[in-house]
């Protein structure tokens, strides 16, 4: 049960924060904060939370 609200949790900030393919530094510092927010709630790992870390860097870069 936890797997899959990881998963929909990942799905949901994947499709929140990179429907664009890019991040304005306003929307960056948001989508670190809910990253942040669902790893410490225990909703996604370490781990997923490093993979959303990454996701939403490359989006910065490609501004």
């Amino acid at each position: 049960m936890e797997c899959k609200k990881g998963t929909a949790a990942m799905l949901e900030w994947r499709g929140r924060f990179l429907g664009e393919g890019i991040l304005h530094e306003e929307d960056y510092d948001q989508a670190l904060r809910r990253a942040e927010e669902l790893e410490r709630s225990g909703v996604i790992s370490a781990s997923e939370w490093i993979e959303l870390v990454k996701l939403a860097n490359v989006a910065l870069l490609r501004l």
